[in-house]
């Protein structure tokens, strides 16, 4: 086949890596024995300048119609994180729905008073006596990336909360700032990220330890992902702070606000078992 050049959400051109969407189609949890037809199903549609997000449709599309459709909530996870919006709350609640799962205390949308001034912190966690200040950007379209404006921000927060504590009995202190978000982080974020100390987890980032694996590792899938729902029935759950599947699992009685039939419950229950 010659090279097919793709067009990624950022709008930046490369090209197509049979690798690269193999490891996606892995990662998601596809049995192997379904990958090379998926793989096929795409190669067949590949086209000069095909967009990302058609092939992601494709395969979509092809798991949907597989013996193991269940996997389709999975591949569209990073697609159901931006579907947590449009505002940023719903991804803060599910940060600190991950973390609790992980044995951290947290709090959500703390007012703490620096040196200079008052700052709303988006998580608050706690565990084995070290207090970690996070700072959740969310974003509405999966092409745009945290930039270090944005990191710059939270470590200046983080500075007057610090200088706000020394000499302070009651004050808050913090041993570590956390920026996370659900798309990427830009390079040079990261590099600043680095030299300040400062830990960023998103899309990608680092290579262990980020947003992809604090998910999938212990499975806590959003709801957004289920694939049995509407976007009405998702948004019933959000608001009553369901916001993981493993928690609409656990406590069922949340199934009975979406007045589903009989049926549609069973395929709901299904599908929430196989995640």
């Amino acid at each position: 086949m010659d090279t097919i050049t793709v067009i990624k959400a950022t709008g930046e051109k490369e090209a197509f890596s049979e690798e690269k969407l193999r490891n996606s189609i892995k990662r998601a949890g596809v049995p192997l024995e379904l990958h090379d037809a998926a793989l096929s199903h795409v190669k067949n549609i590949l086209y000069p300048e095909i967009h990302t997000s058609e092939i992601y449709k494709h395969i979509l599309e092809y798991l949907g119609q597989s013996p193991s459709p269940h996997s389709q909530a999975r591949y569209r996870l990073k697609q159901a994180i931006i579907d947590l919006g449009p505002t940023g709350f719903p991804f803060e609640k599910f940060i600190a729905s991950i973390l609790q799962k992980q044995d951290y205390k947290v709090d959500t949308d703390v007012v703490i008073y620096g040196l200079c001034i008052a700052h709303e912190i988006d998580v608050v966690a706690q565990k084995n006596n070290q207090k970690i200040m996070i700072e959740c950007k969310f974003h509405n379209n999966i092409g745009n990336r945290t930039d270090v404006k944005v990191a710059l921000y939270v470590f200046a927060r983080y500075q007057d909360l610090t200088a706000g504590w020394i000499g302070r009995s009651n004050a808050t202190r913090f041993n570590e700032v956390w920026l996370v978000t659900n798309t990427k982080a830009s390079q040079e974020a990261i590099v600043y990220a680095q030299c300040m100390g400062m830990k960023i987890i998103s899309w990608g980032y680092p290579e262990k330890g980020n947003l992809q694996d604090l998910i999938e590792i212990e499975k806590l899938f959003p709801v957004t992902c289920l694939i049995n729902l509407t976007y009405n029935h998702k948004k019933i759950l959000l608001e009553n702070n369901i916001v993981l599947c493993r928690d609409l699992l656990d406590n069922q009685m949340y199934i009975d606000l979406l007045k589903l039939t009989p049926e549609d419950r069973q395929k709901l229950l299904t599908e929430l078992k196989a995640l």
